[in-house]
């Protein structure tokens, strides 16, 4: 038998940092406060505003959120990403998705007030 210590493969080890800066695409994503400075406000006060209409300098905000595709929708989208010029993925996936969500009347109704604060708290991605 030797007399080596054993590894211990069980050590936490700290988490690589990324980059955002190096990644295609990526902006630096400011603290989302606009929207929940005042939950009961309608969310019709404030008329949607098309992603091509935002200026250059003040990047907007962004909010990572994933979900499923088919493959063909995604091998589509890659497509259009490579071949049409100016085409970002993020944007037409956010104009796609305000258009639905205008057309429903419920989804511009605001949360009930206990109902967002538990949101809130909850979900990472709207604490300011």
């Amino acid at each position: 038998m030797s007399n080596t210590p054993k590894r211990n493969f069980t050590a936490k080890t700290s988490r690589p940092v990324l980059d955002t800066s190096s990644l295609y695409g990526m902006d630096e994503v400011p603290p989302i406060t606009s929207y929940l400075a005042t939950p009961t406000e309608p969310a019709k006060s404030a008329p949607p505003v098309p992603v091509a209409a935002e200026p250059a300098t003040a990047g907007p905000e962004w909010v990572k959120f994933s979900t499923y595709l088919h493959p063909d929708t995604y091998l589509r989208l890659k497509q259009a990403e490579y071949w049409e010029p100016g085409f970002v993925v993020r944007q037409q996936i956010e104009r796609a998705v305000s258009e639905l969500l205008d057309a429903l009347e419920n989804a511009n109704r605001p949360l009930p007030e206990e109902q967002l604060r538990k949101l809130v708290q909850k979900d990472k991605k709207l604490k300011p």
